[in-house]
């Protein structure tokens, strides 16, 4: 028998599943709201560090994740000719924080997120529109006309968020003047790589990493001044990246054009309001930012279990959202401001400040960049090291 209050989540992507599954789990009744006529997540690799590992074992989803996954065999960074900057291996993260760097292709990480909670609580085809809050709850109002009421609202709709617009207004994004390239290699294409590697040059970055089945998860990046430009994407990935060391040519060759996905990269200044009333907000919906942590997911399914875990153990739902706004709002800061600079770094494009940037990583300690990271993944419990993991594709 359920208990607690009725919970409307609105978004189907990866926070508002593992809401919905972490809410379900503590006994909560829930109904998901999707807009999109099925279920489905385009994207290439999500990377799932630590912290979040040990979120998805508060709800018994790490070995399902880990077996899904890859567990990289370290991350190295270099130069456009191969020349090695740093490298950290699985065991120094591990020993660090009681487990390394999953890697897990997105849409796969979707699919087991909708089959673990089942159909019946996800409604298809529902775009959400507004929202009333009164004495009574909350009534969800959707394009088609439908209405649904609930005691608590819970936006996981993306960095567009509908829930976020009606709350506080347009929230301005921030371009961050460059754009990233996602996609998969074909399987058996390209001969598999054990670890991470990103490849850092002049205002451009690639990085790869193995992905189950014989294929290669890769990113690239580039400036870009403007948004939205309409250059031929596999044309400039191989004028950008076609003399770097291998096997990035390779991999830019194996991939068919019409996988590549194209983001323009934004973000949103952290704030400290992430509830009102009986509405809170999760995910990209308050707190969108940039790639170069591979923390957006992360913090997305950290901000679910934290939200599930307190609204279990409040008696007033209200109370229960403003804990959660206090436990996550500074660690998603954090991590917003950390890719935000990260990102900064990797955009450099002078001659002098790129090789001061590349002699500076060869010669700092890889603890010094780890201890960096602490403050990302501080407050995390540990990940259990007993999570069975797949070492290589």
């Amino acid at each position: 028998m359920s208990k607690g209050p009725q919970i409307a989540v609105i978004g189907g992507g990866i926070g508002g599943l593992t809401a919905a599954i972490a809410l379900t789990r503590r006994g909560l009744d829930v109904d998901v709201y999707e807009q999109a006529p099925a279920l489905k997540e385009a994207g290439a690799g999500v990377g799932l560090w630590p912290n979040a590992m040990a979120a998805l074992a508060s709800i018994g989803l790490a070995g399902r994740v880990a077996r899904l996954a890859v567990e990289v065999a370290g991350q190295d960074f270099r130069r456009p000719d191969g020349t090695l900057l740093m490298r950290l291996s699985a065991e120094l993260m591990e020993r660090r924080w009681g487990a390394g760097f999953f890697l897990v292709h997105r849409a796969e990480l979707h699919q087991l997120l909708a089959a673990e909670l089942g159909s019946a609580v996800i409604h298809l085809g529902a775009r959400c529109t507004g929202f009333r809050c009164g004495s009574w709850g909350v009534t969800v109002q959707f394009a088609d006309g439908r209405e649904a009421g609930a005691d608590i609202l819970i936006g996981a709709d993306g960095v567009h968020s509908t829930v976020r617009a009606a709350l506080f207004g347009p929230g301005r994004l921030r371009y961050r003047r460059y754009t990233a390239i996602r996609s998969v290699t074909p399987a058996g294409s390209v001969p598999v790589p054990r670890g991470n590697c990103e490849t850092w040059g002049r205002g451009a970055r690639f990085g790869l990493a193995p992905a189950t089945g014989g294929r290669i998860n890769w990113y690239a990046m580039w400036n870009a001044v403007t948004a939205g430009a309409g250059d031929d994407t596999a044309a400039r990935l191989r004028a950008v990246f076609g003399g770097w060391h291998e096997p990035i040519p390779a991999i830019i060759e194996a991939t068919p054009p019409a996988t590549l996905i194209r983001n323009d990269i934004y973000d949103r200044r952290p704030t400290r309001t992430w509830t009102q009333d009986r509405v809170a907000l999760l995910g990209d919906a308050i707190h969108p930012m940039t790639p170069d942590l591979a923390q957006g997911a992360c913090q997305a399914i950290i901000d679910a279990t934290t939200l599930a875990a307190c609204l279990a153990d409040a008696c007033d739902p209200r109370a229960a959202l403003l804990e959660y706004q206090r436990r996550r709002y500074r660690n998603a800061a954090v991590a917003t401001r950390l890719a935000r600079q990260l990102g900064a770094v990797g955009r450099w494009d002078g001659r002098v400040t790129c090789a001061a940037r590349d002699a500076l990583m060869q010669a700092i300690p890889a603890s010094l960049l780890l201890r960096q990271l602490d403050v990302v993944l501080a407050g995390a419990p540990r990940a259990d090291r007993r999570i069975p993991a797949r070492s290589v594709p």
